[in-house]
């Protein structure tokens, strides 16, 4: 009896018949000892609200809450094809030796097990659990298939991807109808747990910078010199302890005015010698945060990019991972690969001490910081054929792979309280020991104020007081949001928060806020558009509803699925049961600033003005609507007045378009089959 492996992707099963061969069939590779199939993703997905009743693909107050018991599968329309041949497969082999090998993660395995239910397998025993996050080159996969464990080993993992699905399902599909309905017009809102407290987090974010009002503080400088060097000193305030006055009081007066007739100074000063590790290796979305900022890749660019180093040209370890540290295990593949790549990149990893390399370095090996896979590091040469994003992302991983087996940055930090009369100031000044890994990184390098002081020689030159004003917190960008969503910060809570999503799914939940216009980009910076604005402030008038935007609340209940999935799915349903009871008051017509053109004739949503085109709203199924209207259309300029001609079924007036090839027409535009069409006029011939 053969054994059957199942796969996430044709190319994942690709690779297992290269390493264990096999003949290429219908959605299949076989050989005399394998049966190599795949999903092409999700085969099923959850069966949608008009899968249950078709009343429900009408928004009705009265159809809420919507608590399916049981959650139905459904075949995924674009896979049908494929879905029957896996489980044609899987039903004739019923008895045979299973091998799940999709991807090493919750969704992963989410995908497999109801493809086995599907197939009619509810018995595991024979079922076995392909897990690796190396490329799978042919050592790798014969390995993995060796090493794999019992499928129910993962079954805490697989009851924590049905829980985190079914209340996904339960807070969109309750919450969505709930609040457009509400809403007062029809535009549609889209609701997601963790979502819409990342939304909270940008709208705060932006309130809190509207509303900022500037506050004036002082600070008394001493300008203090060796002969050869200056450094500034600030004035403490014998009050607090600290460096900033609220006013100009008697006692900052009183130092400048000693100061300008009194040059006598003395000196203590402690100094303390500290280091700093170099950085650790990447995950995924420590790798989006630095993209973002060094090439301005989006997050689900970066992911995009660095998918492909994985799958296609097999040089670098699994992506999506959270991990920044290898296990103990991985020790002897590290070391390969440094040898196997540092003569190539020999401008960085001559930096590299290779006596860091040994299992007992727990900022390269630590079991106890492993979390499913291991951090990003490279497993191969880059193809030649490589794009340039494509280098730069594997460069930066290749960067972090050799940084982190180098010395630290060693340098003593010297406090000096400068005495002058009984007026004290201080000053913190810093001197290299040994730069480290940062003689391996010249941005780093640039960073560094290294100061030579002579304490011997040092006399008070002058001292101003200078006037300064508070700032505000800075907008969002996608590296500073990304960074918020790993360790949420500035929460006031006793406990320390877990992240919000995962890695996998980080760079899609802001591509989802940016794609249903409840943020928008300006430049690098994220703020929130009039819709997100309503959305929040909709929710947060209520106790109940508002918990849906609360940092504390996602955090915690993603906290719950990790500990106990069932406890988790069962207080989403009595939340939603309970939010479905309350009553919202509002009307996103009476504060958005977006006028609406006129309704989509696709889904009947609003068409509002965008920066190239005229778009719609609407967002349903996890899809935007497509219905666009482009502002150049035909070498003609559309208006706001065409677009609500053609939406109400009107002709616009005469045009003058251009042909590809330059020549001139004119024309009226009509809506015909959700088309733009051209309306010529008639031209009556001249009699002779």
């Amino acid at each position: 009896m053969k054994t059957i492996i199942i796969a996430e992707k044709p190319s994942v099963a690709s690779s297992f018949s290269q390493a264990l061969g096999g003949h290429r069939k219908d959605g299949f590779f076989e050989n005399d000892s394998y049966i190599i199939t795949y999903c092409i993703g999700h085969l099923y997905e959850l069966a949608k609200p008009f899968d249950y009743n078709p009343d429900f693909k009408r928004f009705s107050f009265e159809h809420l809450p919507l608590i399916p018991d049981p959650f139905l599968y459904i075949e995924n329309d674009y896979t049908i094809k494929q879905t029957r041949i896996v489980e044609k497969i899987l039903r004739n082999n019923k008895n045979a030796k299973i091998i799940v090998a999709t991807d090493a993660d919750r969704e992963g395995e989410i995908i497999a097990r109801i493809v086995l239910e599907k197939a009619g397998i509810k018995d595991i025993s024979s079922c076995y659990r392909f897990w690796v996050s190396q490329a799978l080159t042919k050592d790798v996969i014969l390995k993995g298939i060796q090493d794999a464990k019992p499928l129910h080993f993962y079954n805490n993992l697989s009851n924590q991807g049905f829980a985190r699905q079914k209340a996904d399902w339960l807070v969109g599909f309750n919450f969505t109808p709930f609040i457009t309905l509400t809403s007062g017009n029809k535009e549609l809102f889209s609701v997601g747990r963790v979502q819409t407290a990342l939304l909270n987090a940008i709208v705060q974010r932006d309130l809190e910078i509207k509303n900022f009002i500037k506050t004036p503080y002082y600070q008394c400088v001493a300008f203090v010199s060796d002969g050869e060097n200056d450094i500034k000193a600030l004035l403490i305030n014998p009050n607090t302890k600290k460096t900033q006055f609220s006013e100009i009081n008697a006692y900052i007066k009183n130092a400048k005015d000693y100061s300008d007739s009194h040059k006598a100074i003395s000196i203590k000063s402690e100094v303390k010698r500290k280091q700093t590790n170099p950085p650790l290796l990447l995950n995924l979305t420590e790798l989006q945060k630095i993209a973002s900022k060094q090439f301005s890749y989006s997050p689900d660019k970066t992911l995009e990019i660095t998918q492909k180093l994985y799958e296609e040209y097999k040089c670098v370890s699994y992506p999506r991972t959270p991990s920044r540290v290898l296990g103990s295990t991985d020790f002897a593949l590290y070391k390969q690969m440094f040898n196997t790549l540092k003569s190539t990149y020999n401008h960085i990893s001559m930096y590299c001490d290779e006596s860091l390399i040994n299992e007992k370095n727990i900022h390269i090996f630590n079991d106890k910081k492993l979390d499913s896979h291991h951090a990003l590091i490279p497993l191969d040469f880059l193809p030649a054929k490589a794009s340039e994003q494509e280098k730069n992302i594997y460069e930066l991983i290749t960067t972090y792979f050799f940084l982190v087996a180098m010395k630290p940055f060693v340098y003593d930090e010297k406090e000096m309280y400068i005495h002058n009369g009984e007026f004290v100031y201080k000053s913190i000044i810093k001197s290299i020991v040994s730069l480290g890994w940062k003689e391996a990184v010249k941005e780093s390098k640039k960073d560094e104020d290294e100061v030579y002081f002579n304490e011997q020689k040092a006399y008070l030159k002058k001292c101003e007081i200078e006037k300064k004003y508070t700032t505000p917190k800075k907008e969002f960008t996608e590296t500073s949001l990304l960074a918020f969503m790993e360790n949420p910060t500035g929460i006031q809570t006793d406990e320390k928060l877990v992240g919000l999503g995962t890695s996998a799914t980080r760079a899609d939940i802001i591509k989802k806020l940016l794609t249903v216009k409840y943020i928008e980009k300006k430049g690098k910076n994220i703020i929130a558009t009039d819709k997100g604005f309503f959305l929040i402030d909709l929710l947060q008038k209520n106790d109940v509803l508002k918990q849906i935007t609360e940092i504390q609340q996602t955090t915690y209940w993603e906290k719950k699925l990790f500990e106990n999935p069932q406890e988790f799915e069962n207080e989403i349903i009595s939340y939603v049961t309970n939010a479905m009871n309350q009553k919202p008051v509002g009307n996103f017509s009476s504060v958005s600033t977006s006028e609406s053109l006129g309704t989509c004739p696709v889904c009947g949503l609003s068409i509002l003005e965008g920066k190239s085109n005229f778009y719609c709203t609407g967002y349903k199924s996890n899809t935007p609507c497509v219905f666009k209207i482009w502002k150049n259309f035909v070498g003609s300029t559309i208006t706001k007045q065409d677009v609500q001609n053609l939406l109400s079924g009107k002709n616009t007036k005469l045009k003058e378009l251009t042909k590809k090839d330059g020549k001139k027409f004119k024309a009226k535009l009509k809506l015909e089959n959700n088309q733009i069409t051209f309306v010529f006029e008639n031209v009556k011939k001249k009699q002779n």
